[in-house]
């Protein structure tokens, strides 16, 4: 009995801390949204860390380096442009928590045309740490948005 109360002590305690982390970690991801949509590649900086892992379309790459990491985003935002593209929006995000320092976004979005048109829709999901006190991208898993918020 004791140990059952504790453990549902400790699972309490758990969810609370991480209510404040959800906040943080919401809030980060934000910013590396408007980051790559205004293409803010000092605040994108801010939102990652290395070693970030890429896996999109089957292929799956390892950036050792923060500059890499930036310059993926920039050639990834870049590509956007011949395409008309125009703005972003987020259409929903799911934070799961993993551990005190680790957790997961899985995000969907919808990009637009600079006529407002839809140019596509997508959905990822983010590993992210806590890493010297702030939540940080380690990496972005690209998802079919009709399987938004079945990965976990």
């Amino acid at each position: 009995m004791l140990l059952r109360l504790l453990l549902l002590i400790n699972l309490a305690v758990f969810a609370q801390s991480f209510d404040a982390d959800r906040i943080a970690i919401q809030r980060m991801y934000d910013r590396y949204a408007q980051a790559f949509i205004k293409q803010d590649y000092a605040a994108l900086r801010d939102s990652v860390q290395a070693p970030f892992v890429v896996s999109a379309g089957g292929a799956l790459q390892t950036f050792g380096s923060v500059d890499a990491v930036v310059e993926h985003y920039r050639k990834q935002r870049g590509a956007l442009e011949p395409r008309g593209y125009g703005d972003s929006k987020i259409t929903a995000v799911r934070i799961t928590a993993l551990t005190a320092g680790s957790a997961l976004i899985n995000a969907s979005y919808r990009r637009f045309k600079k006529d407002g048109s839809l140019l596509e829709e997508g959905a990822a999901v983010y590993p992210v740490c806590k890493s010297s006190g702030a939540w940080k991208l380690c990496g972005v898993m690209g998802q079919d948005p009709r399987q938004f918020g079945k990965t976990y």
